[in-house]
């Protein structure tokens, strides 16, 4: 089976390369400009052109689309990008003769907070919080309302894995000893490993009765960040860190005044005040229920297993 990739080159993109080529599939990356590919077939695309799209997947038999932008400047770019080449993708997807399937890896944040006590479902109204989570929810809305293949509609929660940039931070804070906590609160969340990401979506291909279905991807596991915090720490061989309760007040002003410097330098920066709100909503849980009745998804507990090999990776490449 073929399956073409966009955001081939990001961090979920290599690791969905890696995996699928391992597991005897013929991945094809689907890149802007050229990149060490590994061994691995790779298309040039125009993400401009649905044609030159078209083109790069005729022969192929799924389209994993995961190219994207999660921090810009402007909504109205975040939209070009997360919008406009979903749009192309379908539009590309449409015009093959095969029966390809479209498989969109969306994001949990379309869905806004959810408590433990309450857990977002795919069937909840999307309430978004930032304006990337704004994009991808249209994005979806776009495929529901164009797509004329089969398709599904995956929403990760927050990947942590080798080469991710997200959980970095935190790596190095439980390396100097600390962890932070924004409020008195402790707010539960939810976290999948890059590879059991890659398990999902093989569920998903392996399921083409599910057409149609959107689903959260997560390790059916519910985490609090000082818990996260713990576990790093022990991954990477320290006691458990001092947690530092942080005022919102002062964390607000931090974001707000980082936020305006990334707009007058025309660079969006990753701490700003969406980032503020979505650090300060009750929680970011999603139910499984979908996945595990559907899909027969039921992911091993090996989070301190995957944060150890993270942080080792990290350790092997320079990165901390």
């Amino acid at each position: 089976m073929r399956i073409a990739i966009t955001g081939a080159n990001g961090f979920i993109g290599k690791t969905l390369l890696r995996k699928l080529k391992e597991r005897g599939f013929e991945p094809r990356a689907l890149v802007r400009k050229s990149f060490n590919c590994d061994g691995i077939d790779c298309r040039i695309v125009d993400y401009d052109d649905p044609l030159s799209i078209a083109d790069a997947i005729k022969d192929c038999d799924i389209l994993i689309h995961n190219a994207g932008k999660t921090k810009t400047i402007s909504f109205r770019e975040m939209l070009s990008v997360n919008v406009g080449i979903t749009r192309r993708i379908v539009e590309a997807v449409n015009m093959q003769e095969n029966s390809m399937r479209l498989i969109y890896i969306s994001t949990q944040a379309v869905s806004g907070p959810a408590s433990a006590e309450s857990p977002a479902c795919e069937s909840d109204e999307m309430k978004p919080l930032s304006n990337y989570g704004k994009s991808k929810a249209y994005a979806e809305k776009l495929i529901r309302n164009q797509c004329k293949k089969s398709f599904n509609i995956i929403r990760p929660c927050p990947v942590y894995g080798a080469g991710d940039v997200d959980f970095l931070s935190l790596f190095r804070l439980a390396k100097l000893g600390f962890s932070f906590q924004v409020g008195s609160k402790d707010k539960p969340i939810n976290m999948i490993h890059s590879e059991q990401l890659v398990d999902f979506v093989m569920h998903v291909i392996a399921n083409p009765n599910v057409n149609g279905e959107s689903f959260f991807a997560t390790d059916c596991r519910v985490y609090t960040q000082a818990e996260v915090a713990r576990m790093i720490a022990l991954a990477i061989g320290k006691k458990e860190p001092k947690s530092l309760k942080v005022p919102p007040v002062l964390v607000h002003g931090v974001f707000g005044i980082s936020d305006i410097i990334g707009r007058i330098r025309h660079m969006p920066s990753a701490v700003n005040l969406e980032k503020y709100a979505e650090i300060m909503a009750e929680g970011w849980v999603a139910d499984c229920t979908k996945a595990r009745q559907l899909l027969g998804w039921e992911p091993a507990d090996e989070i301190e297993q995957k944060l150890k090999e993270t942080y080792q990776w990290y350790i092997e490449n320079g990165w901390l």
